[in-house]
Formats: structure tokens, C-alpha cells, sequence
């Protein structure tokens, strides 16, 4: 087990809340790793910096190539890819100026040299859209050669139903062509919003399945903090990567209608910010999948709920015959949030989340990361466990409406934000920090290491075999 605070010697005097991280690993090279994260550019230029470290995550620094804005150097939503074999690493990000009218600005990057400094190249740039998803799967062509297929979840205001896939079929050529897909085909739901959780899964036999919360009814206010949503999950399969006519439209629901429900009626609060919210962390759904990489019949999902007499809780299903029929629950998780799902080539299953536990001011949110070889029994890992309270929020979301996992080969890599506190019993299975800290008197310091730095949230990689 490997855990590293990826916040480099030289910021060692930043106290920024760098949440919601996100984790691509290069498939043809494993030592070459990208992270993002509400991280500011150090200089505030107009472009928003990555983590890249290029000996398998031992080792950090920050470029900044994802566009940005003047003066703030940094982006919202971001998530990372990188393509199977081309070493071409992909982004979508909420960029950051937004609209005219303060709406959200997406934007679909690509850039073929991950640690120069050139900016990455903006393959599509448009409003109304929330929280980029980003998967990539390189497919040969029957010439022999080889072609990115680039599948970026979104929410799409402007599309009915609002669950929405930018897909491209040749990722690393031009713009990309990408071709916005909406995948809510209930006639029922497609002039309501869903959740903004749209979450693809591929596989290399051309299978990409994908999960979003379609949003049912809701009750009390977005603006008091009080938003009670009850939605159904649903998941969608493809089975040639999202082409032909009708895309995104081979599983069957009731009626013969598009999508599967895996768990229907659930509920769950929606909040606008985590202030006054106990563990200051804003929810608003929680949804993951993965697709096993040596069969394309078996899949996970991830989702989250709390019924009106009980807590926020986890839940763990499973598919084996390509997404008609699920199981019940498998694992069950209270208080846990930032689910993430990940199958290795052993078909191994991991899943990392974040759990508060505690009460009061003994609040704390405790990092776990298991394993299953079946989806019975699991394993756990706790990779770091710190006060809920401290530091305060600056801004929402306080940890991140998502963290990372993703496997290559049989190696499981991840990435959460976590509060920074240097204390070896915050992490019972060890740490590494670039940045300068005194683990005797638990502090951080500055990049001189001769002053004591206030306590802030930073992203942390681990990988695990």
C-alpha cells in the first residue's frame, strides 16, 4: 500500500481546500499519472493546473495546461482520462469564466503531451452543462490501426431529460466530432431534470453501459438547503460504443422502454452547500459503475440513499448477464459517501468511499478502500481517518461530490481529498508528504520549514495491488 499527499514541496505553504480530486493513469505506461482537483494555478494565470508525476505517483508536481481565467487560475469539475495505447490523456472540465448569465461552461480537452506546457486543446466548448465524466477506450479499426472512443457523462440543460453522453469515435483526430447523445428516452421524464451524475463504463468488446439518477419528484427547497429528491437508477447499455441510430437503447425496461431500474424510489437530500451540515460535506446523489475488464456480461453499481427514517447509506449491486437482471444488495455502507468502483484484471473488485462517523465534535471522515474477489466478502483498508470539523469549509463541496479509483492490470489506483493534519494515526497504513510537516508536532510548515501552516484539505493518491 502506497499513500501520498500529492501537494508538492514547493506549495508547501498553501492552505486552498483542494477537493473533488480526480485520477488518470496511462494504461501503456503506468508511471505516468494525472491528477485533478480544485486546485489554483500558483501564479493565477489564465490556465488551471493538473498533478503529474511520472514514477507511478511516488513523486508529484503541478502543470497548468487546463484553460482558465485570468486572475484565478482555476477550473471547476474537472476528471481525467488517458487513452489505452496513444498516451493521449483527455479532460472535461467546467471552465471557468462561465456564461454571459453565470451558467456553467463546458469544456472537452485533449492534449498528446501531458507534461509540456502547452495548453490542452479544447475539443468541444459550450453552456448549461454540469459535471463532466470522462472514460476512454482505444478500439482497433479493421485496417489495424487504432482510434480513441471518448465518452464524457454529463448534464445537459439543454437536452430533454438532461442525462446526456458527448461521445466521439476517433478522439485523437481534429475536434473529435463529438456527438451529444441523450440517453433519458422515458417519454415520461424527458421535460424533468436529473441527477447531475451521468456515469459511462466501457469495455474493449465496444460494450460502454452507463448510470445516472432519473430524477422522479422533489419536495421542500434548493434554497434553504431542505431538497428532498426521489429518483430511480437507471442504467443504459450499448453494444457498438454508441453508434448506429439508436444509440445507448439495448437494455429494456418496462414497456419495452430504454434502461434498466436497478433500485426505484429512492430518496436522498440535495443540498446546495455542506454549511451547517454535519461533516460540512453538501450531498447530492452518489452514483458509480464498472464494467469487468476480462467479461463485458458482469458489472457493479454504486449508489447512495436515505429513506426518511434512516441515514445516508451505500449500496453495492451486481450484474452478470449485461445489465436485464440485478442483485440485491451485496454491501451496505451507512454514512458513506464518494463511492468508487473499479474491477482488475484478476476480476478483483475495489471500491473506495468516504465514511463520517462520530458524533458531535468527534466527528470524523474515515477513507476506507476494500476488495472482492466475488462481491460477497470484502476486505478494508482504512487509508486515512480525520476530523470532520477541521478545517472549516471555504466553499462547497468540502471533500468533493466524487473521489477516484480506477485499475490497470491488477493494480488498484485512487485518489481523495482528506483534511492535512501530519499525524501518523490519521493514517494507520501509513502516508508519504512532498509538502514540508512535522509528524512529532503534527504540523504543517511552510516552504522554508520554519513556520507552522494552517490545516487545509489536499488530495491523496494510493495505489494497492
Amino acid at each position: 500500500m502506497q499513500i501520498v499527499n500529492m501537494v508538492p514541496q514547493t506549495l508547501s505553504g498553501e492552505t486552498w481546500q483542494d477537493s473533488e480530486p480526480s485520477l488518470a493513469v496511462n494504461p501503456a505506461n503506468p508511471q505516468q499519472i494525472v491528477g485533478g482537483a480544485f486546485t489554483p494555478d500558483p501564479f493565477g494565470r489564465n490556465v488551471a493546473p493538473i498533478y503529474v508525476s511520472g514514477d507511478g505517483g511516488l513523486s508529484w508536481v503541478l502543470n497548468s495546461i487546463v484553460p482558465s481565467q485570468v486572475g484565478v487560475g482555476m477550473t471547476g469539475d474537472i476528471t481525467v482520462a488517458f487513452s489505452d495505447t496513444t498516451n493521449t490523456l483527455y479532460a472535461g472540465i467546467l471552465r471557468r469564466p462561465g456564461g454571459p448569465a453565470g451558467e456553467t461552461r463546458l469544456n472537452i480537452l485533449r492534449t498528446k503531451h501531458h507534461i509540456d506546457p502547452a495548453p490542452m486543446a479544447v475539443l468541444v466548448d459550450r453552456l448549461d452543462a454540469d459535471q463532466p465524466y470522462v472514460q476512454v477506450i482505444t478500439i482497433p479499426t479493421a485496417a489495424g490501426n487504432k482510434r480513441d472512443r471518448v465518452y464524457v457523462g454529463v448534464n445537459d440543460f439543454d437536452m430533454m431529460g438532461t442525462s446526456t453522453v458527448d461521445r466521439s469515435l476517433n478522439g485523437a483526430s481534429g475536434t473529435g466530432s463529438f456527438r451529444s447523445i441523450g440517453i433519458e428516452k422515458s417519454k415520461s421524464f424527458q421535460s424533468l431534470q436529473n441527477g447531475p451524475q451521468v456515469r459511462p463504463a466501457c469495455h474493449p468488446d465496444k460494450t460502454v453501459y452507463v448510470a445516472f439518477n432519473r430524477w422522479l419528484s422533489s419536495t421542500g427547497s434548493w434554497e434553504a438547503n431542505t431538497l428532498v429528491i426521489t429518483a430511480d437508477v437507471i442504467v443504459v447499455r450499448d453494444d457498438n460504443g454508441g453508434t448506429g441510430t439508436k444509440p445507448f437503447q439495448a437494455l429494456k425496461g418496462a414497456g419495452g422502454a430504454p434502461g434498466r431500474v436497478v433500485a426505484g424510489g429512492i430518496t436522498f437530500p440535495f443540498h446546495r452547500t455542506g454549511q451547517g451540515v454535519p461533516g460540512q460535506q453538501r450531498l447530492g446523489g452518489d452514483l458509480t459503475i464498472a464494467v469487468a475488464p476480462g467479461n463485458s456480461n458482469v458489472v457493479f453499481l454504486g449508489y447512495c440513499d436515505r429513506p426518511a427514517s434512516g441515514s445516508y447509506t451505500l449500496h453495492v449491486r451486481a450484474s452478470t448477464d449485461r445489465g436485464v437482471t440485478w442483485s440485491s444488495d451485496l454491501l451496505t455502507v451507512g454514512g458513506a459517501i464518494n463511492p468508487c468502483l473499479a474491477i482488475n484484471s484478476q476480476d478483483q473488485v475495489g471500491l473506495l468511499y468516504q465514511q463520517l462517523t462520530g458524533s458531535g465534535t468527534s466527528l470524523r471522515w474515515v477513507t476506507h478502500f476494500r476488495q472482492s474477489p466475488d462481491g460477497a466478502s470484502w476486505s478494508d483498508l482504512v487509508l486515512a481517518t480525520t476530523p470532520a470539523s477541521a478545517p472549516v469549509l471555504t466553499f462547497s463541496p468540502y471533500l468533493g461530490d466524487y473521489a477516484d479509483l480506477m485499475a490497470v492490470g491488477q493494480t488498484f489506483y485512487g485518489i481523495f481529498s482528506a483534511s492535512n493534519t501530519p499525524d501518523l494515526a490519521n493514517f494507520p497504513n501509513g502516508v508519504t508528504y512532498q509538502r514540508n510537516a512535522d509528524f512529532t508536532t503534527r504540523r504543517l510548515l511552510n516552504t522554508a520549514g520554519t513556520a507552522p501552516v494552517a490545516v487545509s484539505i489536499d488530495p491523496f493518491f494510493f495505489k494497492t495491488p
